[in-house]
């Protein structure tokens, strides 16, 4: 008896040690905690995160309003479109900040923005309250924390997932810059003024003066006309076919004509407004 007894104190003595240990971890010195005095988790991101994201917070709420060419501030959150514009991007509000600083949740304006700390415009979603609750708002960190993945495993086929201007989209006058998404990372080294061509309604070549892969936004290329674009057609073409059709960092070539095969080329038709340029 006397031994069983001194077998239970034994545990609990150790039970509270480690009580006391992890309630260290969070003292007064600020061991454990985030810049906000948030206990740190050392629970990984899930794999389907921020996919979780987009069917639970950013298509059934803000793309209410952010989608198209009219989303506010530019900030397109469809499916298509939302990881390009978040990560690594620079707030039109706020410059300074990131839309997504990968590894910084508190650093990152989106956060600040649903959780109502952000220093310019309203809290988010705007037709709030009620806001996101706080279960959706610690995912978003939660993603953001684990480096923003854009998914669990890389696909095994490059096609191109959205533009903007988006197909059959009429744009504002003066568009002077469009943006091809893809759904993986692109291979730099193949992106030029030969793997993505311009022509207007006559079918007559536009000069493309920039072809760039942003820095931090590898899915994403860039594409600058010499001259703001006149009103009118356009089609823009990202080749999977001849001397220089795009791959992503697996050397898997752009499947452009979408029939599960690598080779073709996407075609992206569109027309820019008549107007006054703002």
């Amino acid at each position: 008896m006397v031994t069983q007894f001194n077998k239970l104190l034994a545990c609990k003595g150790f039970f509270m040690f480690s009580v006391g240990l992890a309630l260290a971890g969070c003292a007064g010195d600020g061991t454990g905690l985030d810049a906000n005095g948030r206990p740190i988790s050392d629970t990984p991101a899930a794999n389907n995160d921020f996919q979780e994201i987009q069917d639970t917070i950013f298509t059934p709420i803000c793309s209410q309003c952010h989608i198209g060419g009219g989303a506010p501030q530019g900030l397109r959150l469809d499916a298509g479109n939302s990881y390009a514009m978040l990560v690594n991007v620079a707030s039109a509000e706020v410059p300074g900040l990131l839309r997504v600083n990968p590894g910084n949740p508190d650093a990152s304006y989106i956060v600040q923005k649903i959780e109502g700390i952000a220093a310019v415009g309203v809290r988010m979603p705007a037709n709030g309250p009620p806001y996101l609750p706080q279960d959706r708002i610690d995912l978003v960190r939660r993603w953001i924390a684990a480096g923003a993945p854009m998914s669990s495993a890389p696909p095994d086929r490059l096609i191109v997932t959205s533009t903007i201007p988006a197909v059959s989209e009429i744009a504002a006058p003066g568009l002077g810059k469009l943006t091809v998404i893809f759904n993986a990372n692109v291979d730099s080294s193949r992106v030029s003024a030969d793997t993505f061509t311009l022509h207007d309604a006559a079918d007559q070549p536009v000069t493309l003066s920039g072809v760039r892969v942003p820095a931090g936004r590898q899915n994403v290329v860039e594409l600058t006309t010499a001259q703001p674009l006149a009103a009118g057609s356009y089609q823009l073409a990202v080749h999977g076919d001849g001397p220089a059709p795009l791959a992503d960092e697996a050397g898997h070539i752009l499947d452009g004509d979408a029939d599960g095969k690598a080779g073709g080329d996407t075609l992206i038709p569109f027309d820019v407004n008549a107007g006054v340029v703002r």
